[in-house]
């Protein structure tokens, strides 16, 4: 009986090719995995003998298991594994050719109004050292749209070029920091004595994703604002990228956020 991790070489150069073409580890991981998967699901056939009906079959029964999204990912990952077996030659054709890619469609994701985001920073009382953090964590979300994960990986910032290092499922980069995300960090930093990572501190040690959520859907239930959760913060574009099929991330143009004008609407 074939068993995929039989196929050990071939699956690490594979990955290789990717790590190669500048693919993210995300999206590498993805690719592997998908094709281990699909080859264990037929462990008696070989990758020669592989035709578009097993693709076709396959593809029939995740889509009866999990969401269109993941099926589409999977989609992106087949053909990237099969041309690469027929690049080296292991294989005549590639036996994805003659299907179509499937696309998905992702609900619009419901954002906080500017009034809604104003009146959480007002709930916080920059005289206290909470207020003081809080008030820099929902200017800096909704300043750079990053993910809760990568907020609380935060480094102090680069304040020459205004940058600040975060690393989360997509690996680490930097992020651009607007004048207002600027002046928060700064009294946070300086109030709270921060001087090395983790930047952003709890009353009892670092900040965690929970505790952010927590702190939001306590700022939204004290005055009023429907709780959404930290991705709100931001602008989704639903277009999956070339890497795998991740959202990408675009900042609130409407709002004025990034470059010279930044959050300042906010504070205004």
């Amino acid at each position: 009986m074939f068993r995929a991790d039989g196929y050990s070489e071939l699956f690490h150069g594979f990955k290789l090719a990717l790590e190669v073409s500048g693919l993210r580890p995300s999206a590498i991981k993805h690719y592997t995995t998908d094709g281990r998967k699909f080859l264990e699901y037929y462990p008696d056939v070989s990758p020669p003998e592989i035709t578009s009906i097993h693709i076709r079959q396959y593809l029939a029964l995740l889509k009866k298991k999990i969401s269109a999204k993941t099926v589409y990912e999977v989609q992106l990952a087949l053909p990237k594994f099969f041309r690469f077996l027929v690049d080296e030659g292991e294989i005549a054709g590639s036996p994805c050719d003659r299907i179509q890619l499937t696309r998905y469609r992702v609900d619009s994701q419901p954002l906080y109004s500017l009034d809604e985001i104003k009146a959480l920073l007002a709930s916080c009382d920059l005289k206290t050292p909470s207020g003081i953090r809080d008030y820099a964590i929902i200017i800096v979300l909704f300043d750079t749209g990053v993910r809760v994960g990568e907020l609380i990986s935060m480094s102090p910032p680069d304040w020459k070029n205004r940058l600040v290092k975060v690393d989360g499922k997509t690996g680490v980069r930097y992020v651009p920091l607007g004048l207002s995300s600027l002046q928060a960090l700064e009294r946070y930093i300086r109030k709270w004595s921060i001087s090395d990572i983790p930047l952003w501190r709890g009353k009892y040690g670092p900040l965690t994703t929970s505790g952010v959520l927590q702190m939001v859907r306590r700022r939204c239930s004290s005055f009023g604002v429907s709780y959404q959760g930290c991705a709100c913060f931001q602008a989704v574009c639903c277009c999956p990228d070339e890497a795998h099929g991740h959202e990408r991330q675009r900042h609130h143009g409407d709002y004025g956020v990034g470059g010279s004008n930044d959050a300042q609407t906010l504070c205004s």
